[in-house]
This record gives C-alpha cells, structure tokens and sequence, in this order.
C-alpha cells in the first residue's frame, strides 16, 4: 500500500502526464490547434497568460485536479499550482507555442472573446 507521500508524488505525476497530454492533441500545427479550440467552444484574450488565455481555458475545462491556478507566464510551459501550493508543470508542444504567438499576433480573431473578457 503506498504511503500519503507516495500517493501524492503519482498524483502530481498523473496531473503533469494529464496536462501534457491534453496538450498534445491539440494538435500537429498552429491551424490545428486553432480548429480544436473552436471545435470546443474555446476563445481567450490576446496576450494573457491566466484564465482568459485560450490554452489555459482548455486545459482547466479537460483536467480533474484540484487546482488553485493555471499559467503560461514562463511562456514554455503550462504550470498548475494545487491548492496547497505544490506545483506541476508541463512543457508546451511546438505547434502550442505557434499558435499562441499567432493568437497573440491577432492571426485567429474567431477564437477571441469581447472586449471585455466575458
């Protein structure tokens, strides 16, 4: 039987393995990232990096974990802050990290919300 500790290490584990998988099939290009999104009704703001950020609105639709917080600050990764402070994180896959330029550059226009975030 696996000790708290040890239960909580697999957790985290699973939660990081979670994120980079919903990552990945996203999709092979930035246009396919693009064509998940909005196949899932997900749209953000330009150049933000918490809740309003289109990635970070996926990701906290798709995964199951008690999280406090989701962020791209370090821009070449995605980090989940846990309710108790313990951090995981999971490295953005290339066509991720094109798209979010693009997105941020104003290519995708059908993927933002209003004016207003909302």
């Amino acid at each position: 039987m696996a000790t708290l500790v040890e239960q909580t290490e697999m957790a985290t584990l699973m939660d990081a393995a979670q994120m980079a998988k919903v990552l990945e099939v996203l999709g092979c290009t930035p246009d396919d990232v693009a064509s998940s999104l909005q196949a899932s009704g997900v749209r953000g703001v330009r150049n933000t990096v918490r809740f309003l950020n289109p990635i970070v609105r996926y990701v906290q639709e798709r995964i199951r974990v008690g999280a406090h917080s989701l962020d791209l600050i370090q821009g070449d990764r995605l980090r989940l802050t846990m309710g108790n402070g313990r951090k995981v994180e999971a490295f953005i896959p290339e066509p991720v990290r094109l798209f979010l330029d693009a997105f941020h550059g104003g290519r995708y226009p059908e993927l933002e919300l209003p004016g207003d975030g909302l």
